[in-house]
């Protein structure tokens, strides 16, 4: 390959980022007509010193500025089909290794790999027993906080007790009625110039949340559902708005648009909508897509008719699925965080609830709840483990200031929430984070008619969630870059070092997922079937009888010396429990989802209080634990390890992938499209 093909195959890949004034396209906006291509796609990042977008976002990872002699070139081809081939040669190459290995006889390195596989999986099991276990007591603490009188006391210093805060102050937003405080004359955020002749102090007061919601033929129903939990948060109207992202290829969309507008009315700041032109160059269709050009457009109505521009700190961007309940206080929450926090935290920080797929959880086939249980207690465990590298999933809140300096959302990637990550730790020299809020985010497992049609609905999600794996791919090759671009080999080394958490977690999320329900079962068998010539129980290597397992193995055609047969079978004994406390975390871990479902039971579809088992936690407990022993695998199987076997396949030849929403009743697809998880 031409290593000057760089340029147009990169651009493929940051179709949104900063181009030169004659490679940009001309884009139609959401009423058809064709807009002013700078305009429509500027670089949001300035480069102004003063900028503090430019602050935020120091790199741009602009391949036709980094790369600029042929050896760069050269080097970021090699990175780039390096990670694409590694998944693949990971699985399969893996697991034709281990058989091959077996067949020689090469019992060391084979016994020698499973243990520390082993070890690995358990570690990861560990994880989801005892931060999952963690993660439900935050969130039992989490959902009892008073985030107003939290804001009071750690931002603005006022020491006095809760009780006598409300029995003086007129001033609480979340004042109600009874003997609680008055409620607050409210009013939209002070434009622009006002705000800013007030030396930029920020209150409670100040914050507009503006919630991105892209969705594709979504029943109405499910709409309102989303709306509906906007509503609780107490400044709603004044302080909150809503930007729908909508398809323009979806036949009723602006008739959807029109009738949210007119039901709800005068319920938040303002509601808009934008409708993502089909065919445009560099749009892959998908969540990503959809998103991208929706923030333009709210970018647009922010600067132009609400007075925020794009360095405006009060504006906090919050991404959401069409399909998710927000926490009644997540907005509260919200704006502690981002109001507590420094300067620099709060423009660098992603903020993330722990999302739940039990929205329709006593629908959902026992396979598709097995899934639900699993994936639920695994993002709450990453978030409540400290050392974890955490990763923006499903729905999310950010600056403004950040959406605008890593210049939105990408057009052409599936996996929108982890790219969305990706980019802006790349873009920020990897000082970028995730913060959670244990305020749990309630969603719908895919459903449809019928439970077999549920179950294929769910698996056509996993193959497109496996897909995530190719930004491996992404994040390795901008690494590459961002160290082109830093010149400076201390600065890039602090880079590199920043990012290695990152790629290390993308890493192991997939090789977990991957090989979850092949590897384990195989390291056994080829203990227990292949090697029994080759290692002793622990307990019979001190018998030295001419009949005992030690001198009886060293007799053998294997040919085997003693010391080699005592390593083996230590080996042979920490392989044997890990995989046995591997497979019991994972049973217990599945069993904690029958606690955490009752955690947010209130908020679950349907009528749970009326089923025995589900009402009571010890019964639901056992009931969970039993379709977690005996179906946990096939659930592993079908919606994780086939799935990323499937991934890596395709990722060596295309990175760009078309996204298939999941199935939901209601819900009338007609064989692809976006906007929903």
């Amino acid at each position: 390959m031409d290593p000057d093909e760089t340029h147009e195959e990169e651009r493929a890949m940051t179709a949104h980022s900063k181009v030169a004034p004659e490679d940009r396209l001309p884009l139609k906006g959401g009423n058809g007509e064709v807009m002013d291509s700078t305009e429509t796609i500027r670089p949001l990042v300035e480069n102004g010193e003063a900028s503090p977008t430019r602050v935020v976002a120091p790199l741009t990872l602009l391949p036709q500025e980094a790369l600029d002699t042929y050896l760069k070139r050269i080097g970021y081809h090699v990175v780039e089909k390096v990670m694409r081939v590694l998944p693949f040669f990971t699985f399969y190459g893996g697991t034709l290794a281990l058989i091959t290995c077996v067949i020689l006889r090469y019992r060391w390195g084979v016994l020698m790999s499973m243990m520390l596989y082993s070890c690995f999986m358990f570690m990861s099991a560990a994880e989801l027993v005892v931060c999952g276990a963690w993660g439900m007591l935050m969130v039992w603490m989490t959902v009892r906080n008073d985030w107003y009188a939290m804001y009071l006391k750690d931002v603005l210093g006022d020491d006095r007790s809760p009780k006598v805060r409300r029995n003086e102050s007129a001033g609480s937003p979340l004042a109600g009625s009874g003997n609680e405080s008055p409620t607050l004359d409210r009013t939209m955020p002070p434009p622009t110039r006002v705000w800013a002749e007030n030396n930029g102090e920020i209150g409670w007061n100040d914050l507009l949340h503006v919630v991105m919601i892209p969705t594709y033929k979504t029943p109405m129903d499910c709409l309102r559902m989303a709306l509906h939990a906007l509503m609780k948060y107490s400044l709603c109207r004044t302080n909150l708005a809503v930007c729908f992202a909508f398809e323009e290829r979806e036949q009723d969309a602006h008739e959807k648009a029109e009738q949210i507008k007119q039901e709800y009315a005068g319920e938040f700041a303002f509601v808009t909508a934008a409708f993502h032109p089909p065919n445009l160059p560099g749009h892959v269709p998908g969540k990503s897509s959809n998103e991208c050009w929706a923030f333009q457009e709210l970018a647009k109505e922010l600067r132009t008719q609400r007075g925020f521009d794009p360095e405006d700190p009060r504006v906090v961007i919050t991404v959401i699925d069409d399909d998710s309940e927000l926490h009644e206080n997540y907005f509260e929450g919200l704006t502690y965080h981002y109001l507590k926090a420094s300067d620099e935290e709060r423009y660098m920080t992603m903020f993330q609830p722990p999302i739940v797929h039990f929205k329709n959880f006593l629908t959902q086939p026992i396979l598709v709840r097995n899934a639900s249980l699993f994936t639920s207690l695994h993002e709450l465990a990453c978030l409540a483990n400290p050392v974890d590298c955490h990763v923006a999933f499903s729905s999310y809140s950010l600056s403004f200031i950040l959406a605008n300096a890593v210049q939105g959302w990408d057009p052409d990637f599936i996996s929108e929430d982890w790219h969305m990550t990706a980019k802006t730790k790349l873009m920020t020299e990897g000082r970028a984070r995730v913060k959670p809020i244990f305020l749990p985010l309630m969603n719908y497992a895919p459903e449809e008619d019928d439970a077999w049609s549920t179950v294929m609905s769910r698996w056509t999600q996993a193959k497109r969630h496996a897909l995530g794996i190719s930004e491996i791919v992404y994040v390795a090759t901008k690494m590459y870059i961002g160290m082109c671009e830093c010149g400076d080999f201390w600065r890039g080394a602090t880079f590199v070092y920043r990012m290695l958490p990152l790629f290390g977690k993308f890493i192991a999320v997939h090789f977990v997922v991957g090989t979850l329900a092949f590897w384990p079962p195989l390291s056994h068998i080829l203990i227990n079937f292949y090697m029994w010539h080759s290692w002793c129980y622990i307990e019979d290597l001190q018998k030295t009888c001419s009949e005992c397992c030690v001198p009886m193995a060293a007799a053998t055609e294997v040919g085997i010396g003693e010391e080699r047969i005592i390593l083996n079978s230590w080996m042979v004994y920490f392989q044997e429990r890990a995989n046995a406390c591997f497979g019991l975390g994972l049973v217990i871990a599945g069993s904690w989802g029958a606690f955490y479902f009752h955690l947010v039971a209130d908020r679950v579809e349907g009528d749970w209080y009326g089923d025995w088992v589900v009402r009571n936690p010890i019964f639901l407990w056992i009931r969970t634990t039993l379709e977690v022993s005996v179906l946990g695998w096939f659930s592993s199987a079908a919606f994780g390890s086939v799935p990323e076997w499937v991934a890596a396949a395709r990722i060596m030849f295309t990175l760009q992938f078309h996204h298939v929403v999941a199935g939901m009743v209601g819900r009338k697809e007609d064989g692809g499209g976006d906007g929903s998880l």
